[in-house]
């Protein structure tokens, strides 16, 4: 089991990025500003995702379960390369400011990764925080062009 928690800062209220995220998931792409991961399909319940790690390797898996409580939070259910739950926690940072809080606790189910997980453990880590720095830095940017 990995375990992955990211804290992303951004420059709008709690309330403004709960509208962007609702706009954003009554899309076809909700990922369309995260230039490593890719929707290859959603119909507004399930999301199948390919997420590029920049390390080589790519995983691909399903969101599903989604639960909004906002303005506080979203879970969700991972299936796929990736198996387990996701909780993204919104705190409010100011009147301008606030954070995406993401608990990622997920298992490789990918046979390959599984096997050399004992010895790559440190690549996938690695490979994860990649993704997650640049999707903090293009949902800014998304943000701000709005």
């Amino acid at each position: 089991m990995y375990i992955f928690l990211s804290r992303w800062t951004v420059a709008c209220g709690r309330q403004e990025l709960w509208d962007a995220l609702e706009a954003l998931l009554a899309t076809d792409d909700p990922m369309v500003w995260w230039p490593s991961v890719q929707v290859t399909g959603y119909d507004g319940d399930v999301m199948r995702l390919r997420a590029a790690s920049g390390l080589g390797y790519v995983v691909t898996f399903t969101l599903s379960d989604l639960v909004a409580d906002r303005p506080d939070r979203l879970t969700f259910a991972a299936r796929g390369d990736l198996r387990g739950r996701g909780v993204v926690s919104f705190v409010d940072l100011g009147p301008a400011c606030s954070a995406m809080d993401i608990d990622w606790r997920v298992a490789t189910d990918r046979p390959w990764m599984r096997r050399t997980g004992w010895l790559l453990r440190p690549v996938f880590t690695v490979g994860h925080h990649l993704v997650m720095r640049r999707g903090e830095r293009h949902f800014a940017r998304w943000l701000a062009s709005r």
